[in-house]
């Protein structure tokens, strides 16, 4: 998974354009064995395609066997829900999560091959299905972090962009787009962000039209905090930090990830940075001008 997501970064600077498909597919697997066995952060971060805090500033990571937590000791917990699905999109929104993917092999609980979308609100102890049950693998999956019914997927045939405004039951088609992430603005209702291969867009229309995004560096991944009005974190396609405090302010470079950045998650008015790299998952309390590593992997 990573070498095959690093060679799409470098297909990113070079211009080629790729779907989501490309950025972020990966064959099934077998699951975890048990889930009364603590988990191997070398196994959960091999395939890790998301990233959350929680209400309680606990780091949520999406991986190829589950949704876990990794508390501030680093000790990694789950998968939650004892459901070891694959979560190829996942977002949350304080204790509400929602994923996409596939179901485990063997799964009795989800129909395949597409998970479609699942929610859980209770913090993962449960999961239920909302709606594409067996039809849509969103590979990019996003909520607005101020009102969870607000939701924004890709899924990976490369089909339009499709925003939900009741909490994903019914959903509705916007523009054709090929994007690396999509990410909804919490504090403007209908301002999406992506990621392109040509750059950073944005739409004032809930998804229905983009525009280029003037003066944002080339990022790939891509973060808005729930309390700052136009901050952004985001990571280039070099693997370097940048962090936008204010709409329409400057872009600073917060120093540079390890390797290639796989999944990236922020908190706490955008001074809390977490993300996980060749070193495992690290993370920044300093908006991105210190790192330490949480756990290895």
């Amino acid at each position: 998974m990573k070498n095959r997501m690093k060679k799409n970064v470098v297909a990113l600077t070079a211009g080629i354009v790729v779907t989501v498909v490309g950025l972020a597919g990966c064959a099934p697997t077998t699951p975890l064995e048990s889930t009364e066995t603590a988990p191997s952060a070398l196994s959960v971060f091999e395939h890790v395609h998301g990233l959350g805090i929680d209400s309680e500033e606990i780091v949520l990571v999406a991986s190829h066997s589950g949704i876990y937590r990794v508390d501030a000791a680093g000790e990694l917990s789950g998968p939650l829900g004892g459901e070891p699905f694959d979560a190829m999109g996942f977002t949350s929104a304080g204790d509400q999560y929602f994923v996409s993917g596939h179901p485990s092999p063997g799964s009795t609980t989800f129909e395949g091959p597409n998970l479609g979308l699942l929610s859980s609100v209770d913090a993962g102890e449960t999961w239920t299905s909302v709606s594409l049950a067996g039809q849509t693998d969103f590979h990019a999956l996003s909520v607005n972090q101020n009102d969870p019914t607000r939701l924004y997927g890709l899924s990976s045939d490369g089909a339009p962009l499709l925003a939900s405004v009741d909490g994903g039951v019914t959903w509705s088609e916007g523009a054709s787009l090929q994007a690396y992430a999509v990410v909804p603005d919490p504090n403007v209702t209908d301002r999406l962000y992506a990621t392109t291969p040509d750059g950073m867009l944005v739409s004032d229309d809930a998804g229905q039209s983009f525009s280029s995004l003037a003066d944002a560096p080339l990022l790939y991944l891509l973060a808005a905090p729930s309390d700052v009005a136009g901050a952004l974190v985001g990571v280039d396609v070099e693997g370097v930090v940048w962090v936008r405090s204010a709409e329409g302010g400057p872009w600073s470079d917060r120093g540079s990830v390890e390797g290639t950045a796989y999944a990236l998650a922020t908190g706490g008015g955008g001074e809390r940075i977490a993300l996980i790299d060749e070193r495992g998952l690290v993370e920044s309390f300093d908006g991105g001008e210190s790192w330490s590593v949480l756990t290895e992997g």
